[in-house]
């Protein structure tokens, strides 16, 4: 059974933890101070940790830096009050394995802890920061479905100060959709490649650009995708070649972005969003 050390430093963050459901298959221990988790990290081997929103982004990543030498492959998922978009590049150098601010939600939370105890092929370089500043980031992201789901919560936190809610979700939609696509049909599902992803924000506009290792495609060439205009059919190729339940991302993506434009190869795509 998977082992979770919760760091749950005042009591305020007992509705947070509480409310996180589908744990019931870790093994989940409360301490209430950093220098007891250090103390249980030296005596037993936790696979995951998640740290409350009572520390500063700093302490948490100073005291990560103390758990991993203890234990090197832990994984750590910090919540907090606020993080600035310098924040969350230091997290993502330092191989957080997630980032969530408030308001929380309990489900989206749980899911990431889930994955962080459960995911015994956790690569510490899943995503690695290539260059970073708050307006524009590049990154390669490992082909492995778990990266996925981190990357997109960093890029809620980068950039949700940039659109209403409902905006910045149906964006991370599309964004997620992309990135799947890339991971999937570029590289194979193979950990073992990678995808480029960079996020650039001028005045006008937020673009996510995106490079896979594959030999590209021809637009509308693709039986196992969906179209405007035969959005059904798609489902059952997927199912006997074996594909992953989808196939609705370059139609969505058109739908949910205001640009999307393919490079002739088929192996980059950008994303546009214009800034309201």
């Amino acid at each position: 059974m998977a082992r979770l050390l919760v760091v749950q430093q005042i009591a305020d963050d007992d509705e947070i933890l509480k409310r996180l459901p589908g744990l019931e298959n870790l093994h989940v221990e409360h301490v209430t101070t950093a220098a007891a988790a250090l103390r249980r990290l030296a005596d037993t081997p936790f696979d995951a940790m998640l740290l409350s929103p009572a520390s500063s982004f700093e302490e948490d990543l100073a005291f990560l830096e103390q758990a991993r030498a203890l234990r090197p492959g832990v994984r750590a998922v910090f919540l907090a009050h606020d993080a600035t978009p310098e924040a969350v590049i230091a997290a993502l150098r330092a191989h957080v394995f997630a980032v969530f601010t408030r308001p929380f939600h309990p489900d989206q939370i749980a899911d990431l802890v889930r994955k962080a105890a459960d995911d015994h092929e956790w690569d510490s370089h899943g995503i690695r920061v290539l260059g970073a500043s708050p307006h524009w980031i590049s990154l390669r992201v490992s082909a492995h479905l778990v990266s996925a789901d981190r990357l997109v919560t960093f890029m809620d936190q980068l950039h949700r100060r940039l659109f209403p809610a409902p905006t910045m979700d149906l964006l991370l939609m599309a964004f997620r959709e992309i990135l799947l696509n890339a991971i999937e049909h570029g590289a194979g599902f193979d950990a073992g490649k990678d995808v480029r992803v960079d996020a650039i924000r001028t005045q006008r506009a937020l673009t996510f650009y995106f490079r896979d290792p594959g030999p590209g495609f021809v637009a509308g060439a693709l039986p196992h995708v969906a179209s405007a205009g035969d959005p059904i059919s798609h489902i059952e190729r997927r199912e006997h070649a074996g594909l992953r339940p989808g196939g609705f991302g370059l139609m969505l993506s058109r739908q949910l972005v205001d640009e999307v434009l393919y490079h002739p190869m088929g192996n980059e795509v950008l994303l546009v969003k214009h800034l309201e």
